[in-house]
């Protein structure tokens, strides 16, 4: 062991210990913990390479002193270029942009001070930061700042940032959900065992007690009560220190100051035999709130999981070919421009590029939401992402994988979410003027009871305190959103922000996406049209046959037939038709223009519609008509919108004039077709400088821009991953029924807020003068800010009924 050397710093391993990392497929020595935390961090975070170049050095040099100077101990080595190369993106004007993963944000008052905070940087453009899944996009120029600076200003009012990643981020949302459920059982168990204690002291005050045994229980209560402080309290306590540290009132301050407050006086009651303690009302307080964190916690990791499934998703594989066309798997992040890979049917393009050699038809779905496949030649443009359905294509990369155009959509995405109106911040800031009113108020209580009864002054300016603290005026909204959520997931619908149901509650129009979400995505024979002399059983079984062979969306809608048992030697004409023979006959179905015989006018049924025609070497034989079956309940839910004063909209990408039919069976006037994502973005932004708050309902990749952009946006079952990121909320049902059941217990739960609102202002209003007269002594105004804490969280939990 003496004479291996650390793989990392190049340092003596010594007989006392070892401290491997596997990196390269093997297991490495490490000198010390230190070296190990490095090495295991550079492996994380997709790094793993630099081992690589190392090895390549010349002899004798330091590479880990050149290359990756201080990894951890010093931020600047996130200036290297190399090191950058994964996470930063170069803008077109020449700034930068990253999406830096923040560990430490608990409230929209945290996304506040750090967005003002970085702005006031010398050289940072945009800061942008998402409250729901702790990304932060921020853009900088680099001739006047840096990477490691602008982590740095993060660090320096109490947050840690680091490149994002989907390895770190799944560690960080375990992390945090390890340390939640901790604090909640430390705060359960001390809050059960120190109300047993507390009643019997209550319980004394009325009918006396002996005073050795209330010291008794004073002692164990205070026991039992500070790891709960100390402990599953320190989120509260380190949350008001950073306010107080950078001059902005949360509401952290009022729940720390009453927390505290209570606890140390409640000590010192017990040393000095005081005349009450508060034990009980800490310990519950601290549960309660530490219980709200925490569904918050686990709505926003719910959200968090979808992005991190749809990274997961983008590390593929590709077929490179090399010089003699042999194909070699390589890491598909790894493409360069100029790079040669066979894409077989079935299989993902890895990039954006173009086809050097093959034909088909790609499924572009993904982009545009439509599911019939787009035929491309040699020569044609392709997207990474995009699906290769038929026949194998040999395709040359045009882009970097950060460049692609779903790494650009992406950002785009991520972009559109973090500029989404920061509702929060205002709720906080109102909240913080409340915390100085109260704080000036027990300032003036005090002093005027130290003049006129100074054994009394203290007791009493912690009666105002513990009477006036914010819990029911904090627990009104929080409890009320929190019990919709549940209710909310039971109709089968997953809120996923915070915003979600206090934006639908505004809702003036509601947008549909067509394909997909007001139809099932799955085409049906609507209609068939027999030439003279044919017959529509006779055709529809000849279809069934030549389709037997194709999974093609369109060929689908015959594939539940009985099928022609004649029909021979089929073959598939990539994106066209199908072509097969029936004794000297020779029948093609598909494009009219592919099936249709030279010479022979094609001319459909109908001008709007998918028609498919089948003919002969001669003539057409018919016509059928596929269509995507519009959703039973979709025209239920349209009349239910339109009856409640709600606009509705049609925006679809399909350019068949289908989505004008579907608008008009559902008598919707305001219809987009032949829509491209920015087209739809477009007039969503459109409805809201008209003063509309938008709510857009969608199911595709091709949505997630215009979903993020909506005030308030669904994304329906089997959604896109993407799409989900993007969204609000999701349905998780097959049906769009649900959607009247929220949008009625939204106005309900907004119901059950001002409830709560006007008992917790009403409680104060009361409570306060009564304690500054010194009317109500601690333990009662302990008592009445819990049971006006209960009183707010029992009528919120109504809303489950």
């Amino acid at each position: 062991m003496a004479d291996e050397s650390c793989f990392h710093c190049g340092l003596p391993v010594t007989p006392e210990g070892n401290y491997p990392v596997t990196i390269l497929g093997q297991a490495r020595p490490m000198c010390c913990p230190g070296c190990q935390s490095v090495a295991q961090t550079i492996v994380d975070i997709g790094m793993e390479s630099y081992y690589q170049h190392r090895q390549q050095c010349p002899p004798g040099s330091s590479p880990a002193a050149d290359l990756v100077p201080d990894f951890l101990d010093s931020l600047n080595s996130w200036d290297d270029p190399g090191l950058q190369e994964n996470f930063v993106h170069s803008l077109p004007q020449g700034s930068k942009e990253i999406t830096l993963l923040i560990s430490g944000i608990t409230c929209a008052a945290c996304v506040w001070l750090l967005e003002k905070h970085l702005r006031d940087q010398a050289g940072i453009a945009q800061c942008h930061i998402n409250m729901s899944s702790n990304l932060a996009l921020v853009s900088w120029d680099p001739e006047q700042t840096s990477l490691s600076t602008i982590i740095k200003a993060i660090a320096h009012v109490g947050y840690k940032a680091e490149p994002y990643t989907p390895v770190q981020q799944e560690a960080i949302i375990k992390r945090e959900n390890k340390q939640a459920l901790l604090r909640i059982g430390v705060a359960g168990l001390g809050a059960m065992q120190v109300m047993t204690y507390a009643v019997s002291l209550y319980m004394g005050a009325f009918e006396g007690i002996e005073p050795a045994h209330q010291q008794f229980l004073r002692w164990v209560s205070a026991l039992v009560t500070t790891p709960v402080f100390f402990y599953a309290g320190l989120p509260f306590l380190q949350g008001a220190m950073r306010s107080l540290r950078n001059r902005h009132l949360s509401m952290d301050v009022p729940v720390a100051i009453a927390l505290t407050f209570a606890y140390f006086s409640s000590v010192w009651a017990t040393i000095s035999n005081g005349p009450e303690v508060y034990f009980d009302s800490v310990c519950m307080f601290v549960f309660f709130l530490l219980v709200g964190r925490y569904l918050e916690l686990r709505a926003r990791h719910r959200s968090q999981s979808t992005s991190i499934r749809l990274s997961h998703s983008q590390l593929q594989t590709a077929r490179k070919l090399d010089h003699e066309d042999s194909p070699l798997l390589v890491p598909a992040d790894k493409l360069v421009p100029g790079d040669r890979v066979l894409v077989k049917a079935g299989e993902i393009i890895p990039g954006d590029g173009h086809i050097l050699q093959g034909t088909g038809s790609v499924n572009e779905s993904m982009l545009t939401g439509e599911q019939l496949p787009i035929s491309k030649q040699v020569g044609d443009p392709v997207t990474g992402g995009t699906l290769n359905v038929e026949q194998p294509i040999t395709v040359e990369i045009s882009t970097l994988p950060g460049e692609s155009t779903l790494s650009t959509l992406k950002r785009l995405l991520q972009r559109a979410e973090a500029e989404k109106p920061a509702t929060f911040v205002l709720a906080d800031r109102i909240a913080s003027k409340f915390v100085l009113a109260v704080l000036i108020t027990s300032i003036c209580v005090y002093t005027y009871w130290w003049f006129h009864a100074p054994e009394d002054a203290f007791w009493i300016m912690l009666s105002v305190l513990v009477v006036t603290c914010p819990c029911a005026l904090s627990l009104a909204t929080p409890t009320a959103i929190t019990a919709a959520t549940a209710r909310l997931s039971q109709m089968g619908f997953l809120a996923t922000r915070a915003h979600t149901i206090e934006g639908l509650r505004h809702i003036t129009d509601v947008v549909f996406d067509k394909t997909g979400t007001l139809t099932l995505g799955e085409f049906q024979l609507a209609e068939t049209v027999p030439m003279p002399g044919e017959h529509s059983d006779t055709l529809l079984a000849l279809a069934a046959a030549l389709e037997q062979i194709s999974e093609h969306p369109i060929a689908r809608a015959f594939h539940g037939f009985k099928a022609h048992p004649d029909v021979k030697g089929r073959q598939i004409a990539a994106n066209q038709g199908v072509e097969g023979q029936l004794a000297e006959r020779t029948l093609r179905i598909g494009k009219p223009a592919y099936a249709t015989p030279a010479g022979v006018t094609a001319t459909p049924p109908a001008p709007c519609g998918q028609w498919i025609a089948l003919a002969d070497q001669v003539r057409i034989l018919g016509w059928f008509r596929v269509e995507d079956q519009l959703r039973a309940d979709a025209d239920t839910l349209v009349q239910h919108l339109q009856a409640s004063g709600k606009r509705c909209h049609v925006l679809s990408g399909d350019s068949s004039g289908h989505a004008e039919e579907v608008a008009s069976l559902l008598g919707v006037d305001a219809v987009v077709g032949n829509a491209t994502p920015q087209d739809k973005l477009i007039y969503i932004r459109t409805l809201q400088d008209n003063g509309a708050k938008v709510l857009m309902l969608g199911d595709g990749l091709n949505d997630a821009p215009v979903l993020a952009g909506a005030d308030v946006s669904i994304a329906v079952a089997g959604a896109s991953d993407l799409a989900q990121v993007a969204a609000d909320g999701i349905l998780l049902s097959q049906s769009l029924q649900p959607l009247q059941g929220i949008l009625q217990l939204v106005e309900k739960t907004y119901g059950i807020i001002r409830q709560n609102l006007a008992w917790a202002l009403l409680y104060n209003l009361i409570a306060l003068p009564m304690a500054a007269a010194g009317f109500i002594p601690p333990w009662a105004s302990a008592l009445g800010m819990s049971a006006s804490s209960l009183l707010v969280v029992l009528n919120a939990l109504r809303l489950n009924r």
